[in-house]
């Protein structure tokens, strides 16, 4: 019998057992797994006669196995110039450091589902990359293990009805965009145009489209997605419901994704861009935000606002304000608090999705250090005066570190955002409707040099401090924290509520009963081991 042929009886299995509430059975079999795909384990000498090694043994055991079974090509080995340039072309020069054993390029997902059969085996811890847009060590690539490239996952496939299209993780959210324009649709994906889409997927995803429609997790319809058992299921409102609402907003805990199924809209030219506003106008500026946030916003959903605060040389302190319509009309009515202030620049125009996604990006860069940070309140208008002069009153002290670029920004969790997180019952983020609208203050930065490192981190963790102890002493606090921009000194996934911690545990006991995707796959941010950095500077 052919392998596709065990593979398909194994799946039908395991929905059996599913159905009876029993995902992988308590005298589960590797190697019999592998078996299913196509892997003879005992024709592999190394993987046949597996006895008691050390960690390095068993990663170098997998690599060679993976290269075996899979061929060279798929691997990436240390000392060799193509993994040269895989590591260094992490976003953030912090992952660029790590040195994984081997980097493996799956192309199917069975083969995906022997590395997570083979890391079992050999007890080789893996990561997952694909965007690698996340900013600290670890977070997608792993010292001494495998790290796993999901590039090769590129399908942007349109139904024919044009509903949904199927989105690979291997892709970046500007390649998406290019491929839906093509056949005049749109998802609800990422906002930059080099996020990859597997990470703002699974951590939440704020999206143009959010006001009106949620946020990017409310609008997937399924997912196909390996488990730690090896078998491939595709979760849905209807088909393994309770792994499906912990895959919106629950991170790397539950599997890899394979394909994304998303939710599809008519969609032709946008509207959007950034306008730069000087310290004179910044009341103005915050009026404004404030107002999109309580009462605008549900006035026009098609709008999405994102104000954010820095210092440039040629203009000392500075507001610059991302304004987005979902359609093809300049400055319309929802933005007429904006329109009203002076700006000193601006480039905003009718655009493609794609290209509102490559003005987004404008000004970063790729290599150098990063860090990210956030946290959430009750929107208020004196917390966000109090979080702006926090920020400028310690800025001193980092601002002329070497390419240094420090940001703080206000970011609106709106009626339309929260009413949108309940489709289809829910997502996992534990954001009360009731009680919103908020806002997410989200900071980051990039520099240099490494021995700024405990500057930078130092001042954006004070910040957070004096931001938090103002908003518990007003009533404004609020314990969610967004996944996609926390900082590895941040715990998101228990800031979910108790309620949320234990329904995700309670999934993950159910498709990882051996903590595969907690102790294997450790990077990141995890149930149940806290922040992947406790000491918060």
């Amino acid at each position: 019998m052919k392998a596709s042929s065990f593979f398909a009886i194994g799946a039908l299995t395991a929905g059996v057992f599913a159905q009876e509430g029993i995902f992988e059975t308590a005298d589960f079999n590797i190697t019999e797994a592998l078996i299913v795909n196509g892997v003879n384990v005992s024709a592999i000498p190394e993987l046949d006669s597996l006895v008691e090694r050390s960690l390095f043994s068993g990663c170098s055991i997998a690599c060679s196995a993976l290269s075996t079974i899979y061929g060279s090509t798929k691997l990436l080995s240390e000392g060799t110039s193509t993994y040269d340039a895989f590591t260094s072309g992490y976003w953030s020069a912090q992952q660029g450091t790590v040195n994984p054993r081997c980097v493996f390029k799956p192309t199917t997902p069975i083969e995906v589902s022997s590395l997570v059969l083979l890391s079992r085996l050999t007890q080789c811890p893996f990561a997952v990359k694909g965007g690698g847009h996340a900013a600290f060590a670890g977070a997608s690539s792993i010292d001494g293990g495998i790290t796993v490239s999901m590039e090769t996952f590129k399908k942007v496939t349109v139904s024919s009805d044009k509903k949904t299209a199927d989105i690979g993780p291997g892709n970046r959210w500007v390649d998406v965009y290019t491929t839906l324009e093509k056949s005049s649709v749109g998802v609800v994906g990422g906002r930059m145009a080099p996020v990859g889409v597997p990470g703002l997927l699974l951590g939440g995803g704020i999206s143009f489209f959010s006001n009106k429609l949620g946020w990017a997790c409310d609008n997937i319809a399924s997912y196909e997605v390996v488990t730690a058992s090896g078998i491939v299921v595709t979760a849905s409102a209807t088909s393994f419901p309770d792994l499906y609402w912990a895959l919106r907003g629950g991170g790397n805990n539950f599997g890899i994704v394979t394909n994304f199924k998303l939710n599809a809209f008519p969609l032709g030219k946008m509207w959007g861009g950034q306008r730069i506003y000087t310290e004179n106008n910044f009341p103005a500026v915050l009026d404004a935000i404030y107002k999109f946030a309580t009462v605008t916003s549900s006035q026009d959903t098609d709008a999405a606002q994102i104000v954010s605060f820095g210092s440039i040389a040629q203009l000392g302190k500075i507001a610059i304000v991302q304004m987005h319509y979902a359609q093809p009309v300049s400055n319309a009515s929802v933005f007429n608090d904006f329109n009203a202030i002076q700006h000193v620049q601006s480039n905003t125009a009718v655009s493609s999705l794609a290209d509102l996604t490559i003005k987004m990006n404008e000004g970063a860069a790729d290599g150098l250090r990063q860090t990210q940070w956030d946290v959430s309140f009750k929107v208020n208008r004196d917390l966000f005066t109090f979080l702006i002069n926090t920020f400028y009153t310690l800025l001193p002290d980092v601002q002329n570190l070497p390419g240094a670029f420090p940001t703080i920004s206000i970011q609106a969790i709106t009626a339309g955002q929260l009413k949108g997180m309940q489709k289809n019952g829910g997502n996992a983020l534990g954001l009360d409707a009731a009680k919103g609208p908020y806002f997410i203050m989200n900071m980051s930065s990039r520099w240099k040099n490494a021995a700024d490192d405990a500057a930078i981190l130092k001042f954006f963790s004070t910040i957070i401090k004096q931001v938090k102890a103002e908003a518990q002493k007003k009533g404004l606090d609020n314990a969610y924290i967004y996944m996609n921009y926390a900082s590895q000194f941040e715990d998101p996934i228990a800031s979910y509520g108790a309620g949320n911690v234990g329904r995700l545990k309670q999934v993950s006991a159910r498709y990882d009963p051996a903590g595969v995707f907690q102790n294997l796959h450790p990077g990141h941010f995890k149930l149940v081991k806290g922040p992947p950095n406790p000491n918060m500077p």
